[in-house]
């Protein structure tokens, strides 16, 4: 059995309290180590992960640091879910706010649009910072990504640093193709769906059941449906004859759709913006119950439910599977390496994968179809200039990438937002405001 040095990085992350559960009912890992790594502002979160995680991982060492090379010294594998979004969203706040004034209301703003550019260049830092000491201390290291904007991400790592084993994880095609299997009657496991494109936003391309092709039935069952949430994928399908990957919110960023809305109140099919998700997560209390819940769990005084059915990114079972070189089949972002001859080879793209004993490799999935191929192709070259732009701290470049941006009508709009953004947040932005 492998024994393994598994770091989480972003340790105080709620994402973690899942991993660690799923780290506890995998039987092959036991005897690794588990060391949640965070910076120091975050230490009493840490500090719940860690005693969370010492009760629910008998079988494993898990402790908790804040000393960065001692996290990585030797590890095999890291799990990133780093976000940085300041106290309460305070900067994601920011992210969606300041570009209201300029008629731009984002319903995510995570991936992108103003917002996506915006955590993307507030995170580059951090993560060449973490690649940069892997490189000294574990070079061959499995890089497993959760941090958003994913793809900015994953390409910062494989194009400026030398840590190339880098997998990004999603759970957006699992839930679509859970909600089309109950749309169509099918079970889950049985349904045959394969999608192409990059995160957030795949189109469905082979959709079968016992090689029956379900996409007529698919377009009958959602005829005089308007499905919460779905509404525009739908609208969509309708359009392109594609289905789209993933939720209305994520998805209607990538097109210029949202520009028709002059106000949070015009949103169409039946959208809300991310500032006023925002702001009920923060009257629900900002996560505390969630937290006040663990720190019961982690200190004793209430029970700890291990699951019965794992999460899409199935972290735990991914690991064991690369350790001990199995081959199983994963939803992955992967540098593209010809798995989608129509996108560009090194643009990060979510496909299905395939594991083995030095990682996962994509697995072929054909062409982005025409009719959609050019917001597609578009997305990869923002990326590319979103990801120039943050490590190198160049102004113009990120002005070319936000002047790019499907909600951008104007470049005197461009310009003047940019300046906005970068100086609201400033203090997070080292590489545009070099001290």
């Amino acid at each position: 059995m492998p024994s393994e040095k598994i770091v989480l990085l972003g340790g105080g992350s709620l994402f973690f309290r899942t991993v660690l559960t799923e780290l506890a009912v995998t039987d092959e890992l036991s005897g690794s180590e588990v060391v949640l790594y965070d910076v120091p502002r975050s230490s009493d979160r840490l500090s719940v992960m860690e005693r969370f995680g010492k009760r629910v991982c008998t079988g494993l060492k898990v402790r908790a640091t804040t000393e960065l090379a001692d996290a990585l010294d030797g590890a095999g594998f890291a799990v990133s879910s780093i976000g940085v979004s300041g106290p309460d969203r305070r900067w994601h706040e920011l992210d969606v706010r300041i570009p209201m004034k300029y008629g731009i209301i984002q319903t995510t703003g995570d991936t992108v649009g103003p917002g996506g550019m915006m955590a993307g260049f507030r995170t580059i830092p951090i993560f060449l910072e973490i690649a940069h000491e892997m490189e000294k201390r574990c070079p061959d290291v499995v890089f497993l990504n959760h941090s958003n904007p994913m793809a900015v991400l994953c390409r910062t790592l494989t194009k400026y640093t030398g840590i190339q084993n880098v997998v990004g994880l999603c759970h957006g095609v699992q839930g679509t193709q859970r909600y089309l299997s109950e749309k169509l009657g099918v079970p889950y496991e049985e349904l045959d769906m394969v999608a192409v494109g990059v995160n957030h936003m795949l189109w469905v391309v082979r959709l079968t059941h016992r090689g029956r092709d379900l996409y007529p039935l698919l377009r009958e069952r959602l005829e005089d449906e308007e499905p919460p949430g779905h509404r525009f994928a739908k609208h969509l399908f309708r359009v392109f004859g594609y289905y789209p990957v993933n939720n209305d919110r994520h998805i209607i960023e990538f097109f210029p759709y949202l520009r028709a809305a002059r106000t949070p109140e015009e949103l169409p099919y039946e959208l809300r913006p991310k500032a006023e998700a925002i702001e009920e997560w923060r009257r629900r209390g900002a996560g505390r119950e969630e937290w006040e819940e663990l720190r019961r769990m982690a200190d004793g005084d209430e029970p700890i439910t291990l699951p019965e059915e794992l999460s899409p990114e199935a972290v735990g079972k991914l690991i064991a599977d690369i350790s001990l070189g199995r081959r199983e089949v994963y939803i992955v972002n992967v540098p593209n390496r010809g798995c989608v001859p129509n996108l560009p080879d090194h643009a990060i793209v979510e496909v299905q994968g395939v594991t083995d004993d030095r990682g996962i490799r994509g697995i072929y999935a054909g062409e982005v179809p025409r009719v959609v191929l050019g917001w597609m192709y578009a997305r990869t070259v923002w990326t590319e200039l979103v990801v120039d732009a943050g490590v190198k701290g160049d102004k113009s470049l990120a002005l070319q990438a936000l002047a790019q941006d499907p909600q951008i009508i104007s470049l005197y709009e461009a310009e003047s937002l940019l300046d906005e953004l970068l100086k609201a947040h400033m203090d997070q932005l080292p590489q545009f405001f070099p001290k």
